[in-house]
């Protein structure tokens, strides 16, 4: 089987295993060939020296992501996610009986940490490790699904934006000079109690708002893309526009929408955050900004009640923030040669 081979054809494996006597048949042509073809390379051992650098090039991408903040940031978000789903096995209290209207009868508002309620309980006398518990799954929930909104309405928008350009990229960038007048969280402040304060409204409302800002983010890499050589090739041998836009060029601007996914996730957090901290939310649902604003100003007794769920929500936005860095340390060719 190997003497029906081309050289061509043989692989790394085949060629450790190869009887080395018949590589020896051929040494002299080799060396006349190495020493007369300046640029003539043995095709086997070419192959092998590819197989190896493969490797070894994946062993480089993978080691780009062994940072330690990145590794900090990826176990910060794995003790977050464990929380959210299996929050059910470390505590419990239901979640109706965390939330509005049920209000715990016999329980303390404020009270200070005791065995029953290791971290003391808030208002209403909810228990806060069990809101804690049950917050990191609304708050994970909260974390993507406004961001993937968001990114998805502007990655179509803006590299359609971006490729057609002309009257359809003077009237879409004049839309979003025209909604970046409006800051969007004073727009969510107005939006969201007109169309209702549930957690699905709120989501829906916040990721629309992240269109504008992702349109000029995904126009801005498609600018740049669609003059690359490939692109011009396509459009030359004729491929369809919408083709183009959607197989060459978004697949190749998906590397920074990766990265900004986690940066938007941890902004996104703390703006719902912010909104629960104004009163501006489902009741409904456990969240942490609820829960710092119940305890807001509780600065002689029930201290905890604002401080334990602004550490987590700390947390959730750090790992989210670190693992971005780590992306973008890793993929992006400009920080590494």
């Amino acid at each position: 089987m190997v003497q029906n081979m081309t050289e061509q054809d043989i692989t790394i494996e085949e060629i450790d295993y190869r009887d080395f006597s018949e590589v020896g048949k051929k040494k002299w042509v080799n060396l006349l060939k190495f020493y007369l073809l300046p640029t003539w390379r043995d095709p086997g051992f070419t192959a092998y020296e590819n197989e190896i650098e493969k490797i070894k090039s994946k062993r480089r991408i993978f080691r780009r992501f062994l940072t330690p903040l990145t590794v900090i940031g990826f176990f910060m978000l794995l003790f977050i996610t464990i929380l959210a789903v299996y929050g059910p096995w470390f505590t419990k209290i239901p979640l109706q009986e965390l939330t509005l209207p049920f209000v715990p009868s016999g329980s303390v508002p404020y009270a200070e940490p005791s065995p029953e309620h290791p971290f003391g309980t808030t208002k209403y006398g909810y228990d806060i490790l069990a809101r804690i518990i049950w917050g990191a799954r609304s708050t994970m929930g909260m974390a993507f699904i406004p961001v993937i909104i968001g990114m998805g309405g502007g990655l179509i928008l803006g590299t359609i934006s971006a490729y057609f350009g002309g009257a359809v990229d003077y009237g879409m960038m004049r839309l979003v000079d025209l909604l970046y007048v409006f800051p969007m969280g004073i727009l969510s402040f107005i939006i969201i109690p007109m169309m209702g304060e549930d957690l699905w409204t709120i989501i829906f409302v916040f990721g629309i708002l992240g269109i504008p800002g992702n349109i000029r983010y995904m126009r801005t890499l498609v600018l740049v893309i669609k003059e690359l050589v490939f692109v011009q090739a396509a459009k030359t041998g004729g491929a369809l526009k919408f083709k183009i836009m959607f197989k060459h060029i978004v697949p190749n601007a998906i590397s920074p929408i990766i990265i900004s996914l986690f940066g938007g996730a941890a902004a996104t957090i703390l703006g719902l955050a912010g909104l629960g901290f104004i009163g501006i939310g489902d009741q409904s649902v456990a969240t942490w900004g609820t829960d710092i604003e119940w305890g807001a100003g509780r600065l002689i007794t029930g201290r905890a009640a604002a401080i334990i769920p602004g550490i987590f929500l700390g947390i959730t936005a750090a790992g989210f923030i670190l693992i971005g860095d780590g992306l973008r340390d890793a993929l992006d060719p400009r920080f590494h040669k």
